[in-house]
């Protein structure tokens, strides 16, 4: 899983970077981009709560599998069009695939090793996907000055279809024999114990969108802080490095202190992170700010993904992850324009402020699980 998610992410990043420009090259607009950017955002969004459901009814391996194959045939479909319209159709099909495998990931990272080693698991997987995702681009930086922009496709496309050969051939199946005989309805992940888990990844992926994923974070740097792109590439790549090399050490932190604990004080201190590199303008801050970024943003994605297979129960893990992921990202969606407009109104630092005011309700509702003793249900602790 650590390898084949790896070149899944790699081959995305391959071309991810300049997606804009290759719409631009097929005649879209920047409004004609904005909308399709929204429209795939969607379609990986609503995808997930299907992958989820297949899982947990055929199995993870075969849902991980289709989804490979398909992502591959629409990038090579996509590599050969002349207009940014079916580009785009081709494109929303790939989203479609990766966001089925969203919930099916964590399911079989999870179910695939002892309870108390998720931490440690999680950790490797997201130490493959840091390093593929900060080579990628520097390889696809080659390849386009060798041969263009189609080739970054067509590469891509083989990455993920070698990676559904080797799922085939190497992963066995991870669904609890339980998985699928307890019925779920979308709805149950608004009512009872499960909304407090589900504030918790609505929550943590907002702060990511309204920061570190979302336009705001290089908006800030160029126009507030006085960044030129190149450094901020350059900025990033050391908070990216740091990522890297921390990965399993904070996958042995989540073992030792549990999911609950260490997804509350990372998100915090991802937040504070947030927020004190706002604010700098000397250069050697703002590295270090960077830094601290780099290695809140890995401790919160490890201890998230282990969070996310702890607090659900077996029998409707694919299900519950799949809703939580496509009620997650329609959020996070929305949130950006709202962001957008606060900011236009109300000053530049509103998006680092409105992640902090979130990620202390993320904490309080992780620690008020904790308290209860919700890490016990899964055998985490």
């Amino acid at each position: 899983m650590a390898i084949t998610t790896g070149m899944c992410v790699g081959g995305k990043m391959l071309f991810m970077p300049i997606l804009s420009l290759i719409f631009r090259d097929l005649g879209a607009s920047d409004m004609n981009i904005s909308i399709s950017a929204a429209a795939w955002t969607t379609a990986a969004a609503l995808s997930q709560y299907a992958g989820g459901e297949w899982s947990d009814r055929i199995g993870r391996v075969p849902v991980m599998i289709f989804a490979c194959v398909v992502g591959s045939l629409a990038l090579v479909a996509a590599s050969f069009t002349n207009w940014w319209i079916p580009f785009l159709l081709f494109y929303m099909v790939f989203q479609s695939s990766h966001g089925v495998q969203m919930p099916v990931f964590s399911s079989v990272i999870g179910e695939s090793v002892e309870p108390r080693r998720r931490g440690r698991a999680f950790g490797l997987v997201e130490l493959c996907i840091t390093m593929a995702a900060a080579g990628a681009p520097l390889l696809g930086a080659r390849i386009m000055e060798l041969t263009g922009t189609q080739q970054l496709l067509l590469l891509a496309a083989g990455l993920w279809l070698a990676a559904a050969v080797i799922r085939h051939r190497m992963l066995q199946e991870t669904r609890p024999d339980s998985a699928g005989t307890v019925g779920f309805a979308f709805s149950e992940v608004v009512r009872g114990r499960l909304l407090s888990v589900t504030l918790v990844a609505v929550g943590c992926q907002v702060a990511l969108m309204l920061t570190k994923v979302g336009p705001f974070m290089a908006l800030h740097a160029n126009d507030i802080m006085g960044i030129t792109r190149v450094q901020i590439n350059t900025y990033y790549a050391v908070g990216a490095a740091c990522g890297v090399i921390i990965s399993p050490l904070a996958g042995a932190v989540v073992e030792r202190f549990g999911s609950y604990i260490t997804l509350a004080a990372s998100i915090t201190a991802f937040g504070v992170s947030f927020l004190f590199w706002s604010v700098q303008t000397a250069t050697p801050m703002i590295i270090i700010a960077y830094m601290f970024i780099g290695i809140s943003f890995q401790f919160s994605l490890i201890s998230l993904g282990a969070f996310r297979v702890v607090a659900i129960d077996d029998e409707v893990r694919g299900r519950a992850l799949g809703a939580l992921g496509t009620l997650s990202m329609l959020t996070a969606a929305v949130s950006v324009p709202l962001a957008g407009y606060l900011v236009d109104h109300l000053g530049p630092y509103v998006p680092f402020l409105m992640t902090m005011a979130i990620v202390v309700g993320v904490s309080a509702r992780l620690l008020t699980l904790h308290r209860a003793g919700d890490e016990r249900r899964n055998g985490e602790v």
